[in-house]
């Protein structure tokens, strides 16, 4: 039996199904990236330190669109395996400036493939037309 679309319906709450599809999309890249011990929140970290270079915790929170305390939380788990490393460039020292360690390189070029074996999985979900479409009202709402 299907119901009819109501957008003023709870269970089309914008929140939750978004939330739900994150988790679930969330899990498939886990799982996708198990074979490097990552998790898609610390490849993203990692993605964003290899590909912008070292940078503050306040540039990589606002990046990320993540609060502090998450971030210096995903930040710590890449600290203790050696992936990331502090880098005072900044004259104040009160300023934490994180880049990747060679083995945080190291271990985002053997993650990288297998991110990319699941990305494209979930474009195969989506189809990319779709996944375009979908990616533009993302923007919208980031932006918002």
């Amino acid at each position: 039996m299907t119901t009819s679309f109501d957008p003023m319906s709870p269970v089309c709450c914008v929140s939750f199904r978004l939330r739900r599809a994150a988790r679930v999309v969330a899990k498939t890249y886990d799982a996708g990236l198990k074979p490097v011990g990552l998790r898609n929140t610390q490849f993203t970290l990692l993605a964003a330190l290899v590909m912008n270079g070292p940078q503050n915790i306040g540039q990589l929170s606002h990046a990320l669109v993540t609060d502090g305390t998450t971030l210096t939380r995903n930040l710590e788990v890449l600290s203790k395996r050696g992936l990331i490393e502090d880098a005072r460039y900044h004259e104040d020292e009160r300023v934490r400036i994180v880049k990747t360690s060679p083995q945080g390189e190291a271990i985002y070029r053997q993650a990288l493939p297998l991110w990319q074996t699941t990305q494209q999985e979930m474009l195969d979900v989506f189809g990319r037309e779709r996944w375009a479409d979908l990616a533009d009202m993302l923007q919208l709402v980031e932006t918002s």
